[in-house]
């Protein structure tokens, strides 16, 4: 009970973010996007007893993630739901863990904001919501900042907790390179604070050798007992650390046709933007160009940027000084997370904002709004002693941001086709079919190589029964009596040339999606008289998601 009263608010903090993350979980989104299901067939992999630490298959995927859906799909089995379970997991832990490295930064009050603005974030829910290993990235690098603070801030007498803070830093550390490629962000990131901390302390060098001498190596240990498998691995495949980033970069000549500080600035407005004007487009990232964080929030989020970007300049001061100030310090770290883990983003030209290269700002973007919030907040209650005002002003505002993303999450994502069809859930649908019709030697399946993926891992149990045809060549195939050919919403155009070409193909079956839309389409070769092909189609949808 005692426990229950000190932290109910964080209690009621986690619920708000387990909720959600969870609610309609099994419909909202109901498929898996091919790169998700790229996962599954990397599942498929370890199931079957290869183990790595990385996998090649698209460009290249830090295998982490991986064992933790192995994990829970030989629980639950296939499905886009059992994905989804396992990233909405790690966003509940991330919420947890901002609670904890704000606290110690912060104070109890920012620590409390921070987490319940990512609790309900719809930018930070929709990647929640997704299958994506970049979801472990916010994470790691959260608690390796929370575990080398920690080791700091514990006196030196308390020599195991310090130990035991380095060596989770260290395994924190390692650990995120098992994620996705922005993490090696965090590498100058660290060793350039490290640096600059050490600058600033430059009189006592040999005091602190003897003092952290022994911290280093435990952090170290840490680090190479969790790097040093995936290490391995990139220095026999030394092109798989820096992955697709050279083909999405601006300076590809075929991004910036010559120009790259203006195209360097373009990108970097955009992304910029993106928190206050229009976000992501992309369903999979963002509820789609809705800005990333609400205009409840973002104008104390830019406050802030402000303030600790400053607190940078000052720190720098401080470290010539060498008189540094604990809390310039923390503003400084911040600073330097949020613009650092910019980096990927503002480096890159494809799909420009994009939320998922983002990612590795969640945690700094909601402590920076909290920070001000705080400070107004502090403000308002020398203004309105009145601990009801007080309190009913906090109510609304907390409430206005709740009923706000709630609105955003389930009223527009979870209500829109667009969505739906980004996550490509028709093809849970048409693997569904599949899989209980089960007759591979009279089954085609007309979809492209793309994202045959989905529909390759939901089949995976009954050894992919269909026969894969082009799209564009679909019309040629040649079929016999009680031969089917099935349609998706991507491929449904290319019925109406199969009919031409097909007359006596009877529509079998024809599945119709909670929009109104068709999902998919089935005919049959019945060699009958009378019977007539009709093709079904979806006029006006458009069916060419982003490939990202």
């Amino acid at each position: 009970m005692k426990f229950l009263k000190q932290n109910y608010l964080l209690i009621i903090i986690l619920l708000v973010a387990i909720f959600f993350r969870f609610y309609q979980i099994k419909t909202f989104p109901g498929g898996l996007f091919p790169d998700e299901a790229a996962n599954g067939l990397d599942i498929n992999s370890i199931f079957k007893g290869d183990i790595q630490p990385f996998y090649e298959r698209g460009n290249g995927r830090e295998a982490l993630f991986f064992y933790l859906l192995a994990a829970s799909v030989s629980v639950f089995g296939r499905g886009p739901w059992q994905h989804h379970i396992v990233t909405g997991m790690v966003g509940v832990t991330e919420v947890l863990a901002t609670y904890f490295l704000t606290k110690r930064l912060f104070g109890k009050n920012v620590a409390l904001l921070a987490s319940f603005f990512m609790a309900c974030s719809s930018y930070a829910v929709m990647l929640n919501r997704n299958g994506f290993r970049a979801n472990l990235i916010p994470l790691f690098t959260t608690l390796t900042f929370l575990f080398i603070v920690k080791f700091f801030q514990t006196p030196e007498f308390q020599a195991k907790s310090r130990a035991l803070s380095a060596l989770l830093a260290g395994l924190s550390f390692g650990l995120g390179f098992y994620t996705y490629i922005s993490y090696r962000m965090m590498i100058p990131l660290l060793i350039g604070m490290g640096f600059l901390l050490w600058m600033a302390n430059r009189s006592q060098t040999r005091e602190l050798f003897r003092r952290y001498t022994k911290p280093k190596i435990i952090f170290a240990t840490g680090f190479i007992i969790a790097f040093s498998w995936i290490g391995i691995y990139f220095i026999q495949h030394p092109g798989a650390f820096v992955g697709r980033a050279g083909q999405v970069s601006i300076f590809n000549k075929d991004y910036n046709h010559g120009d790259i500080p203006g195209l360097f600035l373009k990108v970097t407005k955009k992304t910029l933007l993106s928190f206050f004007t229009q976000g992501d487009l992309n369903w999979r990232h963002n509820v789609s160009g809705f800005p990333f964080l609400s205009l409840f929030l973002s104008p104390f989020f830019a406050i802030s940027l402000t303030l600790f970007t400053l607190a940078w300049i000052r720190f720098l001061y401080q470290v010539l000084r060498q008189k540094l100030e604990q809390q310039t310090v923390y503003q400084a770290l911040v600073a330097v997370w949020f613009w650092f883990m910019i980096v990927p983003e503002i480096t890159t030209a494809e799909g420009i904002p994009h939320g998922l290269r983002l990612i590795g700002v969640i945690p700094p973007i909601f402590i920076l709004g909290a920070w001000s919030v705080n400070k107004v907040w502090t403000w308002l209650k020398k203004l309105f002693p009145s601990n009801q005002s007080q309190w009913a002003f906090a109510a609304a505002f907390l409430g206005i941001i709740l009923i706000y993303n709630y609105y955003l999450v389930f009223q527009i994502a979870a209500k829109s086709p667009n969505d739906y069809y980004a996550f490509r859930s028709d093809l849970t649908d048409v693997s569904k079919y599949l899989n209980e019709r089960s007759n591979k030697s009279q089954t085609y399946l007309v979809l492209d190589t793309f994202s045959v993926q989905t529909v390759d891992y939901f089949t995976t149990t009954t050894n992919n029964p269909y026969i894969l045809e082009d799209p564009a060549q679909s019309y040629k195939v040649n079929l016999k009596k009680n031969d089917q050919v099935v349609f998706t919403m991507s491929s449904l155009f290319d019925s109406i040339k199969f009919c031409q070409t097909h007359p006596t193909a009877k529509l079998a079956k024809q599945v119709i999606n909670q929009f109104g839309l068709t999902a998919m389409t089935v005919y049959e070769q019945r060699n009958l008289k009378g019977d007539k092909c009709e093709p079904i189609t979806n006029p006006g949808f458009n069916t060419n998601p982003t490939q990202q």
